[in-house]
């Protein structure tokens, strides 16, 4: 007896629940066609954000394909679905963690001190001017100085 209670008591519950969602979710769809019948008078597109994409879809994604026809006002099931596709693969997409292909260049600062040893040293070559850099901290090889200083118009090897 009390069990069939408990379950009448439930059901009951639940249909009053229900029913205050669907009033709430027939008033937000209300709502909604106000707003698109005045965008319409605007002739104006709506534009979203990345973010309000990614929202809308998410969403969208849990409802089944048949109820995201019936209540989609705004935009078509096959843009929101677009929208979550494309958000989903810009989310695995690694390509902004790449790093561009070879060694990195040589930094200014460094390029600057084998110009300035050059020239305040015009009888160093390549090798003791690498030595004299690599002393003071950075790490360059031979061939970096070499090819630095025949860009800049100096010989690299002194007479």
């Amino acid at each position: 007896m009390k069990q069939k209670l408990w379950i009448t008591l439930a059901t009951y519950l639940a249909y009053c629940i229900d029913k205050e969602l669907y009033k709430a979710i027939d008033y937000l769809r209300e709502q909604v066609r106000v707003l698109v019948e005045y965008q319409e008078k605007q002739d104006k597109r709506i534009r979203l954000t990345n973010s309000q994409r990614m929202r809308v879809a998410a969403k969208a994604k849990r409802l089944s394909r048949k109820m995201l026809e019936q209540c989609t006002e705004l935009f078509t099931p096959d843009t929101i679905m677009r929208w979550f596709r494309e958000l989903i693969a810009q989310k695995y997409d690694g390509s902004h963690n790449r790093t561009s292909p070879g060694r990195p260049q040589i930094g200014q600062e460094i390029v600057n001190l084998v110009i300035r040893f050059k020239e305040e040293n015009p009888r160093w070559g390549y090798q003791k001017i690498t030595d004299q850099i690599v002393y003071l901290g950075y790490k360059i090889s031979k061939s970096s100085v070499k090819n630095i200083l025949i860009e800049n118009g100096y010989d690299p090897e002194p007479d």
